[in-house]
């Protein structure tokens, strides 16, 4: 999987190259923008390795700190900007939330994983809803989509190592590894993740929990 994004990139940088000014200035734009993306979704896919290797080999270590649910929620949304382009992407997430006390790179990436592969199974111009809130000692995260759904005998599988589900797939195979990564980044925090049915009964929605800590003392940090 990681040959795709390369391949892309070679073919337009290869266009660029053999054909320069002859090409219009707006296609021009575009296979650059193209070639950016592609840089990016490269970036994740070797990100998503490195931290499987940290989690295999007990090497991944938390640099925990207080951050906001919504900054984490508005960071990944923008790493995915061009991802979720095609799709209707709505947000309902409030800035009254407490706060959270992790390894806030780690929490934004598995949202990230979560994110695009819902991305990747979504139709064009379909709903994806993102959601945050507490319930009872856990703040959560959400992401449904309106894909073809997992069985929920297979629902257990999608967080095993190199599990891949090709129908509905809209870019293609992928390599297996976003969401068992999710899973260990999670499970680190002392998290859980859920599986169901997405919007109105169709697609997916996973959910992502991680248990609230006592929140800190404003007055006295800004004292100390």
């Amino acid at each position: 999987d990681l040959r795709t994004p390369l391949t892309s990139m070679r073919g337009s940088i290869d266009s660029l190259l053999a054909l320069g000014e002859a090409i219009p200035l707006e296609d021009r734009r575009e296979l650059l923008e193209g070639t950016r993306d592609e840089a990016e979704r490269l970036d994740r896919y070797i990100q998503n390795l490195l931290d499987m290797t940290r989690l295999g080999h007990g090497a991944l270590k938390l640099a925990r700190d207080w951050v906001s649910p919504a900054d984490i929620v508005g960071s990944a949304l923008n790493r995915l900007r061009a991802v979720l382009a095609p799709l209707q992407v709505s947000t309902q997430v409030t800035g009254e939330l407490p706060l959270l006390y992790v390894h806030a790179a780690l929490i934004e990436q598995a949202l990230v994983n979560v994110l695009e592969n819902a991305a990747r199974f979504s139709p064009v111009d379909g709903r994806l809803q993102v959601a945050a809130g507490v319930l009872d000692s856990e703040l959560f995260f959400s992401v449904s989509d309106e894909g073809p759904g997992i069985p929920e005998d297979e629902r257990a599988k999608i967080f095993d190592m190199f599990y891949t589900a090709a129908r509905g797939d809209r870019g293609g195979q992928g390599t297996g590894l976003g969401l068992a990564i999710c899973q260990g980044m999670i499970g680190a925090h002392g998290g859980r993740l859920t599986v169901e049915e997405g919007i109105d009964g169709q697609g997916t929605r996973i959910t992502l929990f991680l248990p609230l800590q006592a929140q800190p003392d404003v007055e006295m940090e800004e004292s100390a």
